[in-house]
């Protein structure tokens, strides 16, 4: 595993060299690896909202890579959203990542990882969590290391987010409504909606969705956390208004 502890995305030494992957033009190519990229980053598991897609990147290097084998194309449009064939095979899903994530916490909770028997030419680096830490952290260290991790797990929310005034998150929403709101890239619905509701009133939570979409795809950039994104953006309380009436129509916003 590479040292470097950003994201990373994984694919065969030769990849490029796939009967699949060697026709594209170059477009189509680059295309193919920044929506890997996208997906990692933004934990959709390979299905990306044709919505966000076709914003991002040329409709017709999505085409080329819906058609470049008969059977299974490099990407699939299904249901309007974009899949990247055998994802789950090559990138570490969201699934993986939570898993992991549990591992580490529950290891750094107990003092850290239990010590693996091993020879003296062994790296210790070897006993260590793939938590990124490369010496066995003391007590304390874990203990901090796992409080901090619950505190990101619980909020996205970088320390300058003016958020004092957000609602309790809503418990009343579906897992189906969950998982949408998480293929259109909304990571955190019920958080989302909390940041909203004080703003614009109570949402349906497609509508919730809908908003926080218009909202991310006015970023420049591609959005990392896209709870924290939105945090910052409700500071523009009168600018959140104005999309609410003016883009969705929706009654009794204040």
């Amino acid at each position: 595993m590479p040292k470097d502890k950003r994201l990373w995305m994984t694919f065969p030494i030769d990849f490029w060299q796939h009967p699949k992957i060697a026709p594209l033009s170059d477009l189509a190519f680059r295309t193919f690896v920044e929506m890997n990229g996208y997906s990692r980053m933004q934990d959709l598991d390979g299905r990306i909202p044709a919505t966000i897609a076709r914003r991002m990147w040329k409709t017709k290097a999505l085409s080329e890579l819906t058609r470049n084998d008969h059977s299974k194309p490099s990407v699939s449009l299904v249901d309007d959203v974009y899949v990247i064939w055998n994802y789950a095979e090559h990138q570490e899903t969201r699934a993986d990542r939570e898993a992991r994530e549990a591992r580490n916490r529950a290891n750094g909770a107990k003092g850290g990882r239990p010590p693996k028997n091993r020879t003296e030419t062994q790296s210790v680096t070897e006993s260590v969590t793939d938590s990124g830490a490369q010496t066995e952290p003391t007590e304390n260290q874990s203990q901090s290391q796992s409080q901090r991790q619950n505190l990101t797990d619980r909020t996205y929310l970088p320390e300058s987010s003016h958020v004092g005034d957000r609602a309790s998150p809503r418990t009343d929403l579906s897992e189906e409504v969950i998982s949408e709101a998480k293929r259109a890239g909304v990571d955190d619905l019920p958080a989302v909606l909390g940041l909203l509701e004080p703003i614009v009133g109570e949402l349906n939570p497609r509508h919730g969705i809908e908003l926080a979409q218009i909202i991310l795809r006015r970023a420049r950039t591609p959005v990392l956390q896209p709870t924290a994104y939105i945090a910052r953006a409700c500071e523009k309380r009168d600018e959140i208004r104005r999309i609410a009436i003016d883009v969705l129509d929706l009654p009794g916003v204040a």
